[in-house]
């Protein structure tokens, strides 16, 4: 496996790609004529789970060996601006005791294992279901991902690929290996997904249902034009007289004057001097909002137009302190954007969601394989071994 260098031993994402295409194409004779059958828990542990290794400085996963050495070489996909593993490791050796070594270490350690024993197990995956109908496609593939590693990274010098190569604990052999698991690990995820399998119409409409709430909704829309009476803003003609009955007398006028045909813009603007509302010089005209989003006082006006349509005035609303006139200018009912405009999208959404269905099974595959190994003791007995060797201490 390739470690981070001057020069990044990359991942050819679309060769990938390419490649699982045509795994599934030379499998799919296979199985039209004889498809297998799901394996149960006990013959998948026999097949492809871990077995207890002699030495406690290896781990056997489905019949390969992982040692210290594979731990520390940095794989394609790490970023070459991070240093590699081991050096990081004797970094953090020198300068820090035992305890806390192992303490901040191992979760790195544990990381990269799991990762390795995960490309373990979608390869082996994948060897199980096809058998040896790919073998030859494998090998083109390596060895065209070894063609390119030379002639794109390296200008063509086969002598500074292979030094790069050796750098990161590799050959063209392991390369061209590695890059091979890689490809089945691909083809595992992609003959999973079960892209062929078209969405049905009751698929789209029972997954449109569960999320349109939260982002399909379309708020309501209430535009208003508003004359705001308040009370304290009213002169009395006696002081005996009461100053609400006397606002709700004036509110009641008003109303008869637009009745009557008068436009209500106009006669907000020509009795402002009963409201400090600053959209009264406009004609008291609100911009469109979600009427739901109406807090008290003006929430009565809300719960008002709710019956109401488009031109229609109503008042006086009482509510505390004030009377409200109000004209509805524009209403439009809470909503969804409809299927048909968003159909593709719900696709794509079922689609991924049978793709996340497929990662989370293949990860709990890796999660079982890593429960009987015995990771523990692997990490804590090579991170120990390593921390002894980089300070010089014996044994």
């Amino acid at each position: 496996m390739p470690r981070a260098t001057g020069r990044r031993i990359g991942v050819s994402a679309l060769g990938h790609i390419c490649l699982a295409a045509a795994l599934m194409a030379s499998a799919g004779c296979t199985e039209k004529t004889s498809r297998r059958a799901a394996l149960t828990d006990e013959e998948i542990k026999s097949r492809i789970y871990a077995q207890r290794p002699d030495r406690p400085d290896r781990l056997i996963v489905s019949g390969e060996t992982i040692t210290w050495e594979d731990i520390l070489a940095s794989l394609p996909e790490d970023s070459a601006a991070n240093p590699p593993l081991k050096e990081g490791l004797q970094k953090a050796a020198q300068e820090t005791s035992l305890p806390r070594f192992l303490e901040e270490q191992r979760p790195v350690v544990y990381q990269r294992l799991v990762s390795r024993i995960s490309s373990i197990v979608l390869s082996k995956r994948a060897e199980r279901d096809l058998g040896t109908k790919v073998e030859g496609k494998l090998d083109e593939y390596a060895e065209q991902e070894l063609r390119r590693f030379i002639l794109e990274e390296h200008g063509g010098n086969g002598a500074e690929a292979d030094e790069a190569l050796a750098k990161a604990g590799m050959s063209r052999v392991t390369y061209k290996q590695w890059k091979k698991k890689q490809g089945l690990a691909e083809y595992v995820v992609k003959s999973k997904y079960p892209r062929n399998r078209p969405v049905t119409y009751g698929e789209l409409l029972t997954w449109y249902n569960e999320i349109k709430e939260g982002r399909y909704a379309r708020p309501g829309v209430l535009q208003l034009r508003v004359m705001d009476i308040q009370v304290d803003r009213v002169e009395v003609k006696e002081p005996s007289e009461d100053r609400v009955t006397r606002a709700r007398q004036v509110a009641q006028e008003i109303r008869q004057r637009i009745d009557a045909g008068a436009d209500f813009a106009e006669v907000v603007k020509e009795n402002q001097q009963y409201t400090d509302d600053p959209r009264a010089p406009q004609g008291g005209l609100w911009k469109p909002r979600d009427p739901n989003s109406l807090a008290a006082p003006f929430d009565v006006l809300a719960r008002q137009a709710q019956n109401m349509k488009a031109g229609q005035v109503a008042g006086p609303i009482q509510a505390p302190g004030r009377f409200f006139l109000m004209k509805v200018e524009d209403k439009r009912e809470r909503s969804y954007r409809p299927l048909s405009e968003v159909q593709e999208e719900v696709r794509r959404d079922i689609m991924d969601r049978r793709f996340q269905e497929v990662l989370k099974e293949l990860d709990a595959e890796t999660r079982r394989q890593v429960a009987l190994a015995d990771v523990d003791r692997f990490v804590g007995f090579c991170l120990q071994r390593f921390y002894q060797q980089a300070r010089g201490i014996d044994k």
